[in-house]
């Protein structure tokens, strides 16, 4: 089953905090990214699903900046 990313800051659906194509831009310009390079859009997808998971395991400052949203950020009061 292929993966949607959802990478609407704020939203009440989202899963992630970058898209692919974001993602795609970071990695261009770094070494070590031949792993990322070579996924298909589907694994590059759920890697980011997964680090977003883990992101929003840890305890930030602040809380959430909406009482609807579905991941850790964006925040209030984390300056």
């Amino acid at each position: 089953m292929t993966v949607t990313v959802i990478a609407t800051a704020g939203s009440s659906s989202a899963n992630s905090y970058l898209t692919v194509a974001a993602a795609d831009g970071l990695a261009d310009d770094r070494l070590g990214t031949l792993a990322w390079a070579t996924a298909t859009t589907d694994n590059k997808g759920r890697a980011l699903i997964t680090a977003t998971r883990y992101l929003d395991q840890l305890e930030w400052l602040g809380s959430r900046a909406s009482t609807t949203q579905a991941l850790a950020w964006p925040r209030s009061g984390a300056a």
